[in-house]
């Protein structure tokens, strides 16, 4: 679904790396990743991240994500995200306590975001910013946008507009990654249809393209995400 070279970068790093779509779904599991925590790709891929690994922060007892991804709500509040240290469980069953820089990467196919999560089982969190840097700088070569490595200018954006039920409905779908045929066929409407929808929600939301309206959509919190 995504443009399979950012799984490329991901995967040569040499820290931990996931990837999973706005709605929690992992994408992608690195076999540094496998080392750490135990998971194969096999067990991972497809499951929510936060039903799978817990991550737990200190002195909390809920998953740190189950209430939504930390970088939508970074994104949302215009904040860049900062290194979390969380104790995921492991296959094993035990907790590690690990380092984690999650971001927001746009620019892939369909412009759909893509959040990354980058970790470490050091105690030090040096070599997971290095390594953070590294991939950035890889992203960037290959045409990748870091989002939430900016603050959002609240001011920029446009007032909360009204979408219509199935404008809103093609933008949730849009920012899950889905095709103009696949989101037709899911909405019972035809591409043409579908490709009105985002007109309409890109105008609305005053976005050049349907990564720009997502991402907008966020941080203006009209977009809801399960």
């Amino acid at each position: 679904m995504f443009h399979y070279s950012i799984f490329d970068i991901l995967e040569t790093a040499e820290i931990g790396a996931y990837a999973v779509t706005v709605d929690q779904t992992v994408q992608f599991w690195n076999r540094e990743a496998q080392r750490i925590l135990g998971f194969s790709a096999e067990e991972i891929v497809g499951q929510r991240c936060y039903e799978i690994l817990a991550g737990l922060a200190t002195g909390s007892m809920r998953p740190e994500c189950e209430g939504g991804c930390s970088s939508i709500r970074c994104l949302q509040a215009g904040q860049i995200p900062e290194t979390l240290r969380l104790r995921m469980l492991c296959k094993s069953g035990v907790r590690k306590s690990v380092s984690l820089t999650p971001m927001v990467i746009g620019g892939g196919r369909n412009d759909a975001p893509l959040l990354v999560h980058l970790f470490t089982d050091g105690r030090e969190s040096d070599g997971l910013d290095q390594a953070s840097e590294t991939i950035r700088h890889q992203l960037a070569r290959g045409g990748y946008d870091v989002v939430s490595d900016r603050t959002g200018d609240r001011e920029s954006l446009p007032e909360a507009p009204r979408l219509t039920p199935r404008e809103t409905q093609a933008l949730r779908l849009v920012a899950l990654g889905w095709q103009v045929p696949e989101i037709a066929e899911q909405m019972g409407i035809s591409p043409h249809t579908v490709r009105n929808h985002i007109r309409n929600f890109r105008h609305k939301l005053k976005a050049a393209t349907r990564l720009e309206a997502v991402v907008n959509a966020i941080r203006l919190g009209i977009l809801e995400l399960d």
